[in-house]
């Protein structure tokens, strides 16, 4: 099958850079009206988005060297930023390193940028550094407690996963590698993974990029020839697997080129050919493994480049600096993606954050003697029972007339809520099979019927020794006779263990109970070819204990005087 141009027109623009107009002065001379703030040029600088913000740190500065300067971009206004950074230490001048960065903790809300390693222009490096937006400072890492650790190197790849920094390949300047470490940061220790399958073979330079399972490697130089292989490495097992490179329009063999990942697909763009650098973008379907060339609707595309920044935030993959083959570059692009980016749905959490809220309610229940507030519009739009109860019984006149907090009887504090929780959001979070009962319970008083049958479903799942004669109790008195079901099957099953066994008392109070067990049990074929020696199943050894026995007369006599006799 040929593939194929990708049909989607992709659109290069300039980004319109705004005046810069902080009290920051970073030319002299002139106002801060006029100034037009821009990092240096400069090429194999490591680059992250963090909350809406483009980080640079680094690179290569043509003839100023190897760089040092850390700049944000503000995709908001439009602006570019030095970053100020607090303490002594921080790391040296250095190039064609990579950047990741690590979510904000329980202990910390900021998200940390974690740098490694790279070429000085004199020596390849193996430190590790992070930063810490929130605190402005850089944090030099050393790993002074780990002896082993991995070499000095640049053009690797670099990736968090589980709050874990992962290293995989690169060039030390005399060798080229592809082992993989992972450093915990808790431990403050490197190390060595045992990768499977067959990893790429040794190079340094490749594009990568991760989605949640995954991080995936193209091309690269293992110092011989540009490569145009393109792999996944499975970031639970560490096992690779070489992926199918269908499509006659895939990318030509370069390293130095970028990836990103956009929904479903990655696109890469640029890189060096050997002979040129490139301009051409690709996609790869990771559905349906393909390979499709993007063609531009415009001519205003960017020139080509190697060791560039590349970043996708919301529709737009961003471009900035890289080498043309002449000098290195600061201008920055931007190419519009198809389809639309939509945000992630924000509505359970909205209605999450009013529940219990007593800045925006309209109404208030007395629960335990605790007040929990809620809104009348939200319940009564969701439940019968309050429609009714809120607009056309005494809880209208106990909430209008008096506006005092409205009772709720024979519901506990943590079950209300949780049926509140039910009621804003449609779903049920951190319910114990104890709580589920209870929530069972208030949800046949309230009626209502899916949030009964999601308490099923949690409780069924939780059955055990301890609890199942409850469930059962609970699933007979309350109608719930899936849950019924399940919990007689899982007391039958266990009805040999001496806990199943000494629960049967708290069945007095349903006799009837004790009756289905003694049917289903006697249900319970024995096999005509026994032979002597074999073990009687668990049903039948407990069908002839003599005190079960008894026991069971006893309630199905008391049980049958109370079915004549009439309550």
């Amino acid at each position: 099958m040929i593939r194929r141009v990708d049909q989607n027109s992709f659109q290069w623009s300039r980004v319109p850079y705004s005046l810069f107009t902080s009290d920051n002065n970073h030319t002299n001379n002139k106002s801060n009206e006029e100034q037009l703030f821009l990092p240096p040029p400069r090429s194999g600088a490591a680059s992250v988005v963090v909350n809406g913000k483009l980080y640079v740190f680094g690179g290569f500065g043509g003839g100023t060297g190897r760089l040092d300067d850390f700049y944000v971009f503000d995709f908001s206004t439009l602006t570019w930023d030095e970053v100020e950074t607090i303490g002594v230490e921080k790391p040296e001048c250095r190039e064609i390193i990579g950047a990741c960065v690590i979510s904000g903790s329980s202990s910390s809300s900021h998200s940390k940028i974690i740098v490694f390693g790279g070429y000085n222009g004199s020596t390849w490096l193996s430190d590790l550094w992070s930063y810490d937006g929130g605190a402005t400072a850089r944090n030099n890492n050393r790993t002074n407690l780990s002896r082993k650790r991995p070499c000095c190197r640049f053009g690797y790849v670099s990736l968090v996963h589980d709050g874990k920094f992962i290293l995989w390949g690169g060039f030390d300047g005399t060798k080229w590698m592809n082992d993989m470490w992972i450093f915990d940061f808790d431990s403050n220790k490197w190390n060595e993974i045992q990768q499977l399958g067959i990893p790429p073979s040794r190079r340094s330079c490749p594009a990568w990029a991760k989605d949640e399972k995954f991080v995936y490697i193209h091309g690269g130089f293992d110092g011989i020839e540009r490569k145009d292989d393109f792999f996944a490495c499975s970031l639970d097992t560490y096992t690779w697997t070489q992926m199918p490179n269908r499509g006659i329009l895939r990318p030509s063999p370069r390293y130095f080129h970028s990836c990103v990942l956009y929904g479903n697909k990655l696109i890469f763009y640029g890189g060096y050919s050997g002979s040129q650098r490139l301009s051409d973008m690709h996609t790869y379907d990771l559905q349906s493994k393909y390979w499709s060339m993007v063609r531009f609707s415009n001519d205003d595309a960017p020139s080509g480049r190697s060791s560039l920044v590349a970043q996708v935030y919301k529709n737009y993959l961003y471009i900035f600096s890289g080498y043309n083959g002449t000098s290195v570059m600061n201008d920055m692009y931007k190419c519009r993606l198809q389809p639309i980016y939509i945000p992630i749905p924000s509505l359970v959490l909205d209605f999450r954050r009013l529940i219990n809220d007593s800045n925006t309610s309209d109404i208030c229940f007395l629960v335990e003697g605790k007040k929990v507030h809620a809104h009348k519009s939200i319940i009564a739009v969701r439940s019968e029972y309050f429609q009714t109860m809120l607009f056309n019984g005494h809880m209208r006149e106990s909430s209008d007339d008096n506006n005092q907090p409205v009772k709720i009887p024979d519901i506990s504090h943590s079950t209300f809520l949780k049926v509140l929780e039910f009621l804003y959001t449609d779903t049920l979070s951190n319910v114990s099979p104890e709580l589920g009962i209870q929530v069972l319970i208030a949800s046949e008083l309230l009626m209502l019927d899916r949030l009964k049958a999601i308490c099923e479903d949690i409780i069924q799942n939780e059955i055990n020794l301890e609890n199942a004669m409850s469930v059962l109790l609970a699933s007979h008195q309350h109608n719930a006779l899936g849950l019924k079901d399940i919990a007689l099957g899982f007391i039958l099953r266990n009805l040999s263990n001496d806990t199943i066994q000494i629960g049967l008392n708290d069945l007095k109070v349903e006799p009837e109970l004790l009756v289905d067990i003694i049917k289903l049990t006697s249900l319970k074929p024995v096999s005509a070819t026994t032979q002597e020696g074999d073990h009687p199943s668990p049903h039948q050894q407990y069908r002839n204990n003599p005190n079960f026995q008894q026991e069971f007369h006893d309630y199905q006599s008391q049980w049958e005087q109370q079915r004549f006799d009439g309550p």
